[in-house]
């Protein structure tokens, strides 16, 4: 029988390139998944000449001040979405719109100039969010709320409808910073808030109500909450997502759909590998319903992919390697080899775009490498083990300090001894 080691679970950053919803969320890309939409094709040149004409009268009416500070935002916005400015010129602007703003309020409190005071700090995180800044978007979202709480207060449903948005994105941020309890407060809060103006007439509720499910589920698996919690949590998002998809015909949600999928069925088989089976018919069972979760996830991915939705190709080969991991733990080899072969190729074009895709190619190649281990091919085993520490080596150049790499490289040291192979080659 050929030797075949103890398969390592390496976690998987499904999002830290920004798509989709994933357990391990990128920070710059997930905390501002609820913003206003900003107006198309903004002609910066003319906001830039009205700001001009604002500034120089020297007596600025209520009205004048306001539409001055909702034009400093407006350029802010502008200049984030089109990426031509640093974070200190963007700030200045929003800082400058702040000002005008509160100005107008401390005259008499003005339900319309709140709203816009708040609205605008919740573009105001966005920035920082999308910079990074998490500490600065976590504070300045905080604002955005007390600023619309007595909107909010006095029935106001479109202030209640932003304050839940609002509430998710600081949920995620809290999430990123480490501070769990409170983003499971705002999460559960956002949700409760969706669920209130639901009836109201807000078309995109649902799908809101089915994004805060997913990072509900994300945080109740990252605070070591029961899996029946975990999977209830992604159970309603799917069922949100469904009914979105049916109700507006918003295909393309297929693909949110997807993940939820593919998340699902990570947090069952990390519960499940750690659990002891009594025989192998549970065991195979658990790890069959895991497999049919990720292929229905691919299929959903194929599809998008294959009417357009070009962003779904970067999830689609990250489930189609996470089939191929799930299918060699199973001990499935000849089908775990199809499912790597093909996710290795794609990885391999993708990294022609870019190095963002190094490391879960290295991660297929040590995959495959089990696989082929598992059918005796110790030659081909050996040969991908020498790819795959090449490339690690790569990624090291870039980042020495980072803790996965580092395991996935002493997987490799690791194989490679049991192979026959020095610990040092390629290493």
């Amino acid at each position: 029988m050929p030797f075949f080691p103890e398969f390592v679970t390496l976690s998987i950053d499904w999002y830290v390139l920004a798509y989709g919803a994933g357990i391990a969320a990128g920070a710059a890309g997930l905390a501002s998944v609820f913003a206003h939409e900003h107006q198309e094709n903004v002609d910066l040149d003319a906001v830039k000449s009205r700001v001009a004409e604002l500034e120089n009268i020297s007596s600025r009416t209520l009205e004048q001040n306001d539409e001055l500070a909702a034009l400093y935002a407006v350029w802010a916005d502008a200049l984030y979405d089109l990426e031509e400015a640093g974070l200190d010129e963007i700030v200045e602007l929003f800082g400058k719109a702040e000002a005008i703003f509160k100005a107008t309020l401390a005259q008499g409190d003005d339900s319309e100039t709140r709203r816009q005071l708040g609205n605008a700090y919740l573009s105001w995180g966005v920035v920082y969010n999308g910079f990074g800044d998490l500490e600065s978007a976590a504070a300045t979202y905080q604002k955005a709320i007390d600023t619309l709480k007595p909107l909010d207060d006095s029935g106001d449903g479109e202030a209640k409808y932003d304050i839940a948005g609002i509430k998710l994105n600081l949920g995620i941020a809290c999430r990123e910073l480490g501070e769990l309890e409170k983003a499971k407060t705002y999460l559960d809060e956002s949700f409760l808030a969706y669920r209130a103006v639901e009836k109201i007439c807000y078309d995109d509720t649902r799908f809101y109500m089915a994004t805060v499910s997913v990072q509900q589920g994300n945080l109740l698996h990252e605070m070591g909450e029961s899996l029946e919690s975990v999977v209830d949590a992604y159970n309603r998002a799917m069922r949100l997502y469904v009914e979105v998809i049916e109700d507006r015909q918003q295909v393309e949600l297929e693909r949110e759909l997807a993940n939820v999928l593919l998340d699902r069925s990570m947090v069952t088989y990390e519960h499940w590998t750690n659990q002891k089976f009594e025989c192998g018919e549970e065991r195979k069972k658990v790890i069959d319903d895991v497999l049919l979760d990720i292929s229905r996830g691919i299929e959903l991915l194929e599809k998008q992919y294959n009417e357009g939705n070009e962003v779904a190709r970067y999830d689609l080969y990250h489930a189609v390697s996470l089939y191929g991991r799930a299918l060699c733990d199973a001990e499935y080899f000849d089908r775990a080899l199809v499912s790597l072969d093909r996710a290795i190729n794609e990885f391999a074009s993708l990294c022609e775009e870019g190095d963002a895709f190094l490391m879960q190619m290295a991660m297929a190649y040590y995959t495959r490498a089990i696989a082929y281990l598992g059918l005796g091919k110790q030659d081909l085993s050996e040969q991908d083990c020498l790819k795959g520490s090449e490339l690690v080596n790569n990624l090291l150049q870039e980042d020495s300090d980072d803790e996965e790499i580092q395991d996935l490289k002493k997987q490799f040291q690791t194989l490679l001894g049991q192979l026959g192979q020095s610990p040092h080659v390629s290493t």
